[in-house]
């Protein structure tokens, strides 16, 4: 009986042990400490094969708090490390840890969703300074990321209408600078994500014009007849 008293002995407080780096990181977070903060939930985190599913979650809910916060006050500017990449995947594994989590995850997710939307629009100023189809479409890249991150946190109507807009840009930056087969396939890449957030955004614009009007165009460049035709009626009922 001995030996298994003193490996229940070692659990416990190995349990202990890794439950006061949480404890530590959440006061150092409540202090708005929150590089020592970081340091006690990845020291939690190495031993985190002690901690309940809640205790884990609780690890994640407040390390994406403390991306979410270096991510506003950099504005946008972190070069070395994507905060808000950081502060989506550390808040989403939070909520799949553990629901209870749910309610302070989503409040946490229209701040990011702010913050996700504020960086994509900053890339519409440096796509029109950039040279060059290459660069543009890069940038437009950066820009796509950062709507797609948008559209899983669920809370913006508008980003459907973002990203077929971007995505035909791209595709249009292409289409009208070459004809190599090759660069055409990545123009029809970016016209058949477009055609797909724009029929999204249809549901809530049946008879926008402006949103009618780019599938049409994307159809014919990308050749699809039927789609042509659908489009040419819509465009009609829409006072095209």
């Amino acid at each position: 009986m001995k030996p298994i008293l003193f490996v229940l002995s070692l659990i416990t407080a190995s349990m202990v042990y890794t439950q006061s780096y949480v404890d530590s990181g959440i006061r150092h977070f409540n202090l708005g400490e929150y590089d020592e903060a970081l340091v006690d939930f990845e020291s939690a985190e190495e031993i985190k094969s002690m901690l309940t599913e809640s205790a884990k979650a609780k690890i994640y809910f407040y390390t994406g708090l403390i991306w979410l916060s270096k991510a506003e006050k950099s504005g946008g500017n972190s070069s070395e490390q994507d905060f808000l990449q950081l502060a989506y995947d550390n808040l989403s594994t939070a909520m799949r840890l553990d629901t209870d989590w749910e309610e302070s995850v989503n409040k946490a997710y229209k701040q990011l969703s702010t913050l996700l939307m504020n960086e994509a629009d900053s890339y519409i100023k440096l796509e029109k300074k950039a040279d060059g189809v290459d660069e543009k479409t890069a940038i437009l890249d950066k820009r796509i990321d950062k709507l797609m991150l948008v559209e899983k946190l669920g809370v913006s109507s508008l980003v459907h209408l973002y990203l077929g807009q971007t995505n035909k840009q791209a595709g249009d930056l292409i289409f009208n600078s070459t004809t190599n087969v090759l660069e055409m396939q990545k123009a029809k890449k970016y016209y058949e994500e477009s055609l797909k957030y724009y029929e999204l955004a249809r549901y809530d614009d049946p008879f926008s014009k402006e949103i009618i009007e780019d599938l049409l165009t994307i159809s014919k460049r990308l050749g699809d007849v039927d789609r042509i035709a659908e489009y040419e009626k819509l465009m009609k009922l829409s006072g095209g």
